[in-house]
């Protein structure tokens, strides 16, 4: 009985040797057959990849309508050189603009002039090479948009809240854009018409900078000022950077807020500080150029605006005691003022033009005038040859009318002009064909109301009750 058991015990030892081997044999074959399949996947991805080409994505919306500035985004699958890729992009029709880089994937175009109403666009992106390698876009691709017509933001204040709304020139309901919950003191429009950035008191009574966006009920929270006061919030208009004043807190509750200064943030780094290292220069109501390479804020204890040129780092000083918001022209390389003068005939308001290309600031309106027109809002638009401004339109009368007029001919038309009326704050809309305007009755009951005037028309009509109107694009 014990041979048997040992025989048994050897063919087992065995039998386990085969399996073994046999193991080790199907984990090795296997082993390679896997890396040589990882291989071929491999060696198949790379010859599909260089069949398909470099692909491009593009940030257009899916209903294919943009803002009048919309800066459209290309994502390329691989990096590109952007001196080569920038030939293959075009737009039918030709619009004014530039490529900018953005990073060893993408790049973006920027317009200079807003995107046509009424107009269809075709983007393309031809097939060609993309980098020094030969590496290209293998078939071309192409999209169609349009610029969506702009609303109007506006504030509504009653019963101790104020809100942000927006109406369209349609007919169709305002939408609120800013919940009741959150007290709005003043707010400006991105160039581009995204978002809105607005100001608001916080817990620590200072003032906070927010954000929404144009579809609303989003806002929070951009720049916690703590007890600082931060106001005048304005745009520029790359839509990257946010000039506002900022007043700082006493050292204890009871003493006053520091003089205002302007300070910037920037909406891509998140960077924030004083635009002047000198704590003396004061500043409230900034204004940048349309370039965004400039800025323009009033200095109301020195009576001056200050100007600063981000690109030369010039600084420029012009009296004027109005306080009055200033106006470029479109190609950034001027702008215009108001200052009270004392003349001959005695006080009188003018209207300054300072010409940054040669130097030299002249009285552009009111250096005859037989008595003070009390010139004020003033607002360039973005054709050369058209503006708008607030005066009186006659000695007795003592609300402001609107004339726009052509600043090289000094002739226009007054647009908006019941005696019972005053009207200030008037902006252009992206293509200077249309104004918006703040209108107030100086008598009996009365709600504030926005006017809007539009081309080819000589007379403004009321679009809805608020306060503070801008376009939304």
């Amino acid at each position: 009985m014990t041979s048997p058991k040992k025989k048994n015990k050897k063919q087992t030892t065995v039998a386990n040797g085969w399996v073994a081997r046999i193991d080790a044999l199907s984990f090795d074959t296997v082993a390679i057959s896997i890396l040589a399949i990882l291989m071929a996947l491999v060696s198949l991805t790379i010859l599909l990849g260089e069949g398909a080409g470099v692909k491009v994505g593009v940030s257009l919306p899916e209903d294919g309508t943009v803002g009048p500035f919309e800066n459209i985004t290309f994502t390329f699958s691989e990096p590109f050189d952007p001196e080569i890729t920038s030939d293959l992009i075009s737009f039918d029709p030709v619009h004014e603009g530039y490529l900018e880089w953005v990073d060893t994937y993408t790049m973006r175009f920027v317009p200079i002039q807003p995107f046509e109403k009424d107009m269809t666009y075709k983007l393309t992106v031809s097939a060609g090479e993309v980098t020094i390698n030969g590496r290209e876009v293998k078939k071309a691709q192409t999209w169609d948009f349009t610029a969506r017509e702009p609303s109007v933001a506006y504030l509504i204040s009653e019963n101790n809240q104020s809100s942000i709304w927006s109406v369209d020139l349609n007919g169709n309901a305002p939408k609120r854009l800013t919940d009741e919950t959150v007290k709005v003191i003043s707010f400006h429009v991105a160039p581009n018409g995204r978002f809105i950035i607005f100001t608001s008191v916080n817990e620590k009574g200072g003032i906070d900078l927010w954000r929404v966006s144009r579809e609303g009920n989003d806002a929070a929270i951009l720049l916690d000022c703590g007890f600082d006061r931060c106001t005048t919030p304005v745009i520029a208009p790359n839509n990257k950077l946010i000039a506002y004043s900022r007043e700082a807190a006493g050292p204890t509750p009871d003493l006053p807020f520091g003089s205002p200064r302007i300070w910037i943030v920037n909406l891509e780094s998140g960077a924030d500080g004083p635009v002047y290292e000198d704590q003396q220069i004061l500043g409230y109501a900034p204004s940048w150029s349309p370039d965004s390479n400039k800025l323009a804020s009033f200095d109301g204890l020195a009576d001056f605006i200050n100007l600063i040129d981000f690109q030369t780092g010039e600084q420029f000083l012009f009296p004027t005691s109005t306080g009055a918001p200033v106006t470029w022209s479109p190609d950034s390389t001027k702008f215009l003022y108001t200052t009270f003068e004392q003349t001959e005939g005695g006080g009188r308001t003018q209207v300054k033009l300072a010409d940054l290309s040669i130097n030299e600031t002249i009285t552009f309106i009111g250096e005859k005038d037989a008595y003070d027109y009390s010139y004020y809002s003033i607002a360039w638009s973005p054709r050369e040859d058209r503006a708008v401004l607030s005066m009186r339109a006659s000695r007795e009368q003592l609300t402001q009318v609107l004339w726009v007029f052509d600043p090289t001919l000094l002739d226009g038309i007054v647009i908006a002009g019941d005696p019972e009326y005053t009207y200030n704050s008037p902006q252009w809309d992206p293509w200077g064909s249309a104004l918006l305007f703040q209108q107030f009755k100086l008598r009996g009951q009365y709600k504030p109301e926005i006017g809007l005037w539009q081309e080819g028309s000589n007379q403004s009509t009321v679009l809805i009750e608020g306060i503070m109107p801008q376009w939304l694009p």
